[in-house]
């Protein structure tokens, strides 16, 4: 959100392009025009061909800006900025019209080197948006030559001066260069690049002379108009004196078409009154009794309130009774025999004529029914805050900066339970609560905050988007709309182009009788009025007294004490039942307490009675136990005392049994043992016998076999013996062998005999 300078200057800028592209669209009546078609190529028009070209054309733009600059200024008019151009030593100033707004206003002008002089506005052309000022303090100043527009050729090069977006300091005026696109006797288009600042600034040709001023506009960045030079020319004398004209156009409300109406509402004019509140128009009242009675619009109605009369008498009124609910004020004055009105409650039908008496003979505004009656619902108020669409609860996924949300103490997360006691269970639910709210009211919010539960109020704002917010620029655009223009529970719409101060008063059809009273302009396209058989149930309330702001007030304090004292009843009666309660729930408690101490107590008791009878019970079994026990222990005792007797005796028996037959068997052992030893003795000694004679020959047949192995051997080495004997001489006798082919050797000496 800006504050609140930053945003006034949003919306002059934007009114101010607002304006220009309006006057843009008025003044665009030349594009049949035979001069938009480019003449033949002349030095004028010429686009440059080459570099020596460019650089001869740049030269022509530095000797022109040098020349011209100094008598270009930023114009100053009370918190409007404009450009202008000084073209007479003495100091004129031409500008644009707009840039005037009206005659003999005071002026700042800023030369390029921050020189400021004093100065006033004179006349202004307003249908060509021409307009001349002049420097009022005294010396000689920079001017620049006036050319002439039939001298321009379309396509034909030039440069704009300004100050664009308002003049700044160390910043001289800045340059653009173009060329002329079209030309008609009023208006010019270039396209040298402009913007709001530079309304006012001049337009040079190559020589150094003002040919156009610059005006407006339009969307594309060639659509830039400029006012001819030459109608500055042409209506000099009467721009000089100061004269603010128009050229005529036929429009809807023109003088001849609201003579038309002049006797239409002659008889309502009577009926119409001028409320002032602390001395300024507020509105228009609408005379209802012809003892002082009058109606008008009520959110209007501040400080001390005066209705003038067209007989030119002032006289304070009271205000009698107030309809918030269709914003009518009851005014009563001390007057007698004021005219009676006349009526018609027949509902308006669309398209059918309406006009709005005013202070003067003619109406103050013509229109028709644009639409049937209908009901105009109320701004919602908002609080500033963006619901998560997922299902489930109304949780809050952002607070928006400086709302009653924020301020609230509200935060993202939270989630929504209740809305002025009402449950709401989704975004859904919360959202068709809120839309029942309107601007101003105080709502108070049930809100879950992780394991917090809080009870949060909230006053509830007007919330406007940017995007509505210039919708909504737009439609106050002009003449502006009421305080109020929404909330009534039946208007007629009309498309009368009525100032808000013009509301609170009657409103007739062709008939000059009174179908409604006007109470709300809201926008540039309706202006609401209510109707006549709406207004009567409401009017006579307002006379009955029932509604005196004072009754009112009366009532509202005597309402507010009943209920503040039901609510401080209902706090007691609350307090006292919940004291009640909370007394009712102690006495019960201690009941309870009591009851479950004595019930405690019992069960104590018989748990202790039960345990004593069980011990006597255990105590009485175990003793039998024992008397039992110790009977079968002692004939247990008995009993293992005779079987052990039995068993000994038997003993007894057995063993004087085990030692006669083991004597016996002892004897009869000793005689085997002897008989099978003697047994063994004698077979050992047999034994013994086959052993020896095996022994003796196993020795003779070792002895045996030892002589013949001797035998063998020694066989076995004679053989050998002759064997390699008989080898050794027959190797000897083939040694002596002569070679073959080679005659034997003749011995040298005997043959060897043999060994012996």
């Amino acid at each position: 959100m800006v504050d609140s300078r930053s945003e006034s200057a949003w919306k002059f800028t934007v009114l101010r392009v607002l304006f220009l592209v309006f006057l843009s669209i008025r003044g665009q009546t030349f594009a049949d025009d035979p001069k938009t078609n480019p003449p033949a190529d002349n030095p004028l028009t010429a686009a440059p061909k080459n570099l020596a070209d460019l650089q001869a054309m740049e030269a022509k733009f530095k000797a022109v800006i040098d020349k011209v600059r100094p008598a270009v200024v930023g114009v100053q008019v009370g918190m409007a900025r404009g450009s202008g151009v000084v073209i007479t030593e003495n100091g004129y100033v031409l500008t644009a019209g707009h840039v005037v707004g009206k005659p003999y206003q005071p002026v700042i002008f800023t030369f390029q080197d921050g020189k400021t002089v004093k100065g006033t506005t004179l006349g202004m052309f307003k249908s060509t948006d021409s307009g001349l000022m002049r420097i009022t303090d005294a010396g000689k100043y920079p001017f620049a030559e006036k050319g002439r527009s039939t001298d321009v050729q379309i396509g034909q090069w030039c440069l704009a001066m300004g100050h664009p977006l308002g003049y700044q300091k160390d910043r001289p005026p800045v340059v653009r260069v173009g060329r002329v696109l079209q030309i008609h006797d009023n208006v010019m288009q270039t396209d040298c690049p402009m913007i709001n600042g530079d309304s006012g600034g001049p337009v040079f040709d190559l020589d150094g002379r003002v040919i156009g001023i610059n005006s407006r506009i339009g969307g594309p960045t060639d659509h830039n108009l400029h006012v001819p030079i030459d109608v500055f020319t042409k209506n000099w004398d009467r721009l000089a004196k100061g004269d603010e004209w128009e050229t005529a156009i036929p429009r809807r409300e023109d003088k001849e078409v609201k003579t038309v109406f002049k006797e239409i509402v002659s008889s309502a004019n009577s009926c119409v009154v001028r409320v002032k509140c602390d001395g300024r128009d507020a509105v228009l009242g609408t005379i209802v009794g012809p003892d002082g009675w009058i109606l008008t619009k009520a959110s209007e109605m501040t400080g001390k309130i005066t209705c003038r009369f067209r007989d030119g008498r002032e006289l304070e009124a009271k205000i009698k009774g107030l309809s918030e609910l269709y914003d009518l004020a009851m005014l009563k004055v001390e007057a007698e025999r004021l005219p009676i009105i006349a009526w018609n409650s027949q509902p308006l039908a669309v398209g059918q004529w309406v006009a709005s008496p005013g202070m003067t003979d003619d109406p103050a505004s013509l229109g028709v029914v644009g639409v049937p009656r209908r009901p105009i619902p109320p701004i919602r108020g908002a609080m500033g805050i963006r619901l998560s669409l997922a299902e489930g609860p109304a949780t809050i996924e952002e607070v928006m900066p400086l709302t009653p949300a924020e301020k609230a103490g509200i935060k993202a997360k939270d989630i929504v339970t209740q809305i002025d006691g009402v449950k709401v269970q989704s975004a859904k639910e919360l959202q068709e609560e809120l839309m029942k709210r309107r601007v101003g009211e105080t709502v108070k919010l049930a809100i879950k905050r992780g394991e917090q539960a809080l009870d949060v109020q909230v006053q509830l704002a007007k919330i406007v988007a940017t995007a509505a917010k210039q919708q909504e620029l737009m439609n106050s655009f002009g003449i502006g709309i009421s305080k109020r223009s929404a909330d009534f529970p039946m208007v007629s719409q009309h498309d009368s182009v009525l100032k808000p101060s013009d509301c609170g008063g009657p409103l007739v059809d062709l008939s000059g009788k009174v179908v409604g009273v006007n109470i709300a302009h809201a926008g540039r396209t309706e202006t609401y009025a209510i109707p006549t058989d709406v207004l009567f149930g409401v009017m006579y309330e307002l006379m009955s007294g029932q509604f005196d702001p004072k009754f009112l007030a009366e009532k509202k304090a005597a309402a507010e004490k009943a209920a503040a004292e039901k609510k401080a009843a209902e706090e007691k009666a609350a307090a006292e039942k919940k004291a009640a309660a909370e007394k009712a729930a102690t006495e019960k408690a201690a009941a309870e307490k009591k009851a479950a101490e004595e019930k405690a107590a019992a069960e104590k008791a018989a748990a202790e009675k039960a345990a004593a009878e069980k011990k006597a019970a255990e105590e009485k079994a175990a003793a039998e136990k024992a008397a039992a026990e110790k009977k079968a222990a002692e004939e247990k005792a008995a009993a293992e005392k005779a079987a052990a007797e039995k068993a000994a005796a038997e003993k007894k028996a057995a063993d004087e049994k085990a030692a006669t037959e083991k004597a016996a068997a002892e004897k009869a052992a000793a005689e085997k043992a002897a008989a099978e030893k003697k047994a063994a003795e004698e077979k050992a000694a047999a034994e013994k016998a086959a052993a020896e004679k095996a022994a003796a020959e196993k020795k003779a047949a070792e002895e045996k076999a030892a002589a013949e192995k001797a035998a063998a051997e020694k066989k076995a080495a004679e053989e050998k013996a002759a064997a390699e004997k008989k080898a050794a001489e027959e190797k000897k006798a083939e040694e002596k062998k002569p070679p073959e082919n080679q005659p034997p050797l003749t011995p040298s000496a005997p043959p060897l005999s043999p060994a012996p």
